[in-house]
C-alpha cells in the first residue's frame, strides 16, 4: 500500500479554494467592457446581478454602468443610477458625477431632449457647488459641464464655466479649452474663438491639435478660408500634426462658393502630401474631384481619380460621369473615351448610365466628323496648371 503523503487532511496556505462565481472585481469589469462596447443596458444587467449575487454594488460598479450611459447619451438612466446609489447608500465621487454630466453631453450631441439635458446637467453643477460635501467638483467636472455647454450650442454658458472654475482655484487644462473651442465650432463663433486663443494665451496653454482642428472648423462655417490657411501654417511650424479630416475641412472651405481658388486647393493638397501623418482618404479625394470638373478642369480631375485609383480607393460612378462630362463639354472627347477605359476597369458599364452614354456617343460623334487628323490638345497655360496635380 502506497504511504500517504504527510500534507493529507492538512490545510495548505495558499491553495485554491472552490470556485463560487464571480466576485465584485470580475462584475465591476464585466460592466466596464459592455460600458466600452456601447451596452449599457447589458451594464445596468450585471449591476443588478452584482447586487443579487454578492449583497451589494459599490461606486466603482456604479460609474462604470453610468459611463456606458455616458457613451449612449441616456443621460435620464444615468439620473436613475445616481438615485439609486442614494437610496442605497453608496456615496458618487468626482468620476461618477463627471460621467453623469457627460451623458447630458452626448444627449445633447444626439438630439435626446436636448434642452432637458443641458438644463439637468447644469443643475446637478449647482448642487455640488451649493453643497461640496456630497462631492466638490473637480476640473474634469467642469470640463464635462462646459462640454454640455458646448453640444448645446452655448459658447458664453461655456466661458461662464472657466470664470466659474478658476473662481473656485481650479486650473484650466488643455482639455478645457478644447471643449470651449468646439462650443465655437458648434455655433460658427469666430469672436468666441478669437477670446479662446487669447485665454489660452494668457494662461501660458499651448494649443494642441483638436483646438485647432475646432477652430478651423469655425472658420469654414464663418467662410474665412484665408484665415483657415493662416492656421493651417500656424500649426505645422508649432510641429503640430493636422490628421485627414482637418485636412478635409479645409478643402471643403476652398471649395465653397467664392471663398477659394483652385490655386490654394493645389496648396492645401501639397501641404496634405508633405505631412508624414495624414494620408488622402476617399472623401479628400471627391473634393478634389468635384472641384475641378466645377470649374472646369477635367484633365485635374481625371490625375485625381487615377491617384485615387493608384491608392487603393475605387472611384465613385458619380465621379466618372462628372469628370467624363466635364471632357466633353470642353470639346476633349478623346480624353473622354480614354477615361473610359479605367472605368471599365472598376467594373463599370457606361451604356447603362445615361449621362455617361449620352456624353460618350457625343464624344464618338466629334471624332468621326473632324477624322484621324483630329488632335486633342490643351492650351498650354491650362495644361501647366492640371500638370501640378499628377505631379503631386
Amino acid at each position: 500500500e502506497k504511504q500517504r503523503r504527510k500534507t493529507a487532511g492538512w490545510e495548505r496556505k495558499g491553495a485554491r479554494g472552490a470556485l463560487e462565481g464571480p466576485d465584485n472585481v470580475a462584475y465591476r469589469l464585466a460592466i466596464s467592457a459592455c460600458a466600452r462596447g456601447g451596452d449599457w443596458v447589458k451594464g445596468i444587467a450585471l449591476l443588478n446581478e452584482m447586487k443579487e449575487v454578492t449583497g451589494k454594488a459599490d461606486v466603482i460598479a456604479y460609474t462604470a454602468a453610468i459611463t456606458g450611459c455616458e457613451y449612449a447619451g441616456e443621460w435620464q438612466h444615468a439620473f436613475s443610477l445616481l438615485e439609486m446609489m442614494i437610496r442605497e447608500k453608496v456615496d458618487p465621487n468626482e468620476v461618477t458625477m463627471a460621467a453623469i454630466i457627460s451623458s447630458c453631453a452626448t444627449g445633447c450631441s444626439k438630439g435626446n431632449n436636448s434642452p432637458a439635458a443641458f438644463r439637468k446637467a447644469m443643475r446637478l453643477l449647482m448642487v455640488m457647488k451649493k453643497d461640496p460635501t456630497v462631492v466638490n467638483p473637480n476640473i474634469k467636472v467642469y470640463n464635462a459641464a462646459i462640454r454640455a455647454c458646448a453640444e448645446a450650442g452655448n459658447v458664453d454658458a461655456a466661458f461662464k464655466l472657466l470664470e466659474d472654475a478658476e473662481k473656485h482655484k481650479l486650473e484650466p487644462n488643455i482639455v478645457t479649452f478644447g471643449t470651449i473651442m468646439t462650443a465655437c465650432e458648434r455655433t460658427g463663433s469666430v469672436e468666441g474663438m478669437k477670446q479662446a486663443f487669447q485665454s489660452m494665451d494668457e494662461r501660458d496653454i499651448t494649443p494642441n491639435e483638436i483646438v485647432y482642428g475646432a477652430a478651423i472648423s469655425c472658420l469654414r462655417k464663418a467662410s474665412l478660408s484665408g484665415q483657415i490657411m493662416f492656421l493651417l501654417r500656424k500649426m505645422i511650424q508649432s510641429n503640430l500634426k493636422p490628421n485627414i479630416a482637418t485636412f478635409n475641412t479645409i478643402l471643403i472651405s476652398q471649395t465653397e462658393g467664392q471663398h477659394g481658388t483652385l490655386e490654394t486647393l493645389l496648396e492645401t493638397y501639397k501641404l496634405l502630401n508633405a505631412s508624414n501623418e495624414a494620408k488622402p482618404n476617399r472623401q479628400t479625394y471627391r473634393i478634389l474631384i468635384k472641384a475641378c470638373c466645377w470649374n472646369k478642369r477635367p484633365r485635374g480631375a481625371e490625375a485625381f481619380i487615377r491617384c485615387m485609383r493608384q491608392n487603393g480607393f475605387k472611384p465613385d460612378v458619380d465621379l466618372y460621369t462628372m469628370t467624363v462630362t466635364a471632357y466633353e463639354k470642353a470639346g476633349h472627347p478623346l480624353r473622354a473615351l480614354k477615361l473610359m477605359e479605367c472605368m471599365e476597369e472598376d467594373g463599370y458599364s457606361y451604356y447603362s448610365i445615361a449621362p455617361l452614354n449620352a456624353a460618350v456617343k457625343n464624344a464618338v460623334k466629334l471624332v468621326n466628323a473632324v477624322g484621324k487628323s483630329f488632335t486633342d490638345e490643351y492650351d498650354d497655360e491650362q495644361s501647366k496648371w492640371e500638370s501640378n496635380f499628377e505631379n503631386h
